[in-house]
């Protein structure tokens, strides 16, 4: 190859890596990529939690509190089962007792009478004027959400 056509692919692939480092600072709907990454996490950290309830109904006949999954070393300090290794921030997080089961994320897990059906808020602390948060029930729905004076939510965190 000559000196010519390498420096020109060395540009090119200068370009395109710059190209690519400035898009991937705010997506298209105007979430960064660390807020994208943070509410990623928390979606995922519910999806654990859900799994962890199902599996524990199955197992027990009732869904159970925060502090029994903590107990049954389901959530731990050194990270829980109930996320795949595709997200290794939600697979090895440092869980606690809670309320603030994660840093930086508060949950609130609702169990009805019988522990026939449950109801989750995981709140980012993060966020105190609009109070962005995921929700979950025992249909295994994830939502998203924050305080309507906000206006429309942004799209990204998957």
């Amino acid at each position: 190859m000559s000196l010519r056509k390498f420096l020109t692919l060395i540009t090119l692939c200068a370009a395109v890596f710059l190209s690519r480092t400035a898009s991937a600072q705010k997506s298209s709907y105007g979430v960064t990529d660390q807020e994208n990454q943070h509410r990623s996490m928390a979606i995922n950290i519910v999806k654990a939690i859900n799994a962890a309830e199902a599996n524990y109904k199955k197992n027990h006949g009732t869904y159970a509190t925060w502090t029994t999954l903590v107990s049954a070393g389901d959530f731990t300090p050194s990270g829980t089962k109930w996320s795949s290794e595709e997200f290794p921030t939600v697979a090895h997080a440092m869980y606690g007792q809670g309320p603030e089961i994660v840093p930086g994320w508060k949950l609130r897990l609702n169990l009805s009478k019988d522990g026939a059906a449950y109801d989750l808020v995981l709140e980012d602390l993060q966020d105190p004027k609009c109070g962005y948060a995921i929700f979950s029930d025992d249909r295994g729905r994830v939502r998203q959400g924050r305080a309507v004076e906000c206006g429309e939510l942004a799209k990204g965190a998957q």
